[in-house]
């Protein structure tokens, strides 16, 4: 995987998890996040807030508390 690949993928879904990425590119997220920033310090990637069913409680909903990151394709 290359920084184009991982370019391309987020151009073509706009807004994914980094546990969809490492799935997607069968790769760590430590190994992931250097490349991500990469983007995110060129202006063409944000990471943005997503927390899901819980809304930031996790009382009584199905993620378990798990909050993942989440990265989003701004073509800057």
């Amino acid at each position: 995987m290359s920084l184009v690949d991982l370019k391309d993928y987020l151009q073509k879904r706009k807004r994914v998890s980094i546990g969809d990425l490492s799935i997607h590119f069968r790769t760590s997220s430590t190994a992931l996040e250097p490349m991500l920033e990469h983007w995110v310090r060129k202006g063409s990637v944000q990471k943005v807030a997503h927390e899901g069913c819980c809304q930031g409680t996790h009382v009584g909903c199905s993620c378990g508390g798990n909050h993942q990151e989440w990265y989003e394709w701004t073509g800057g």
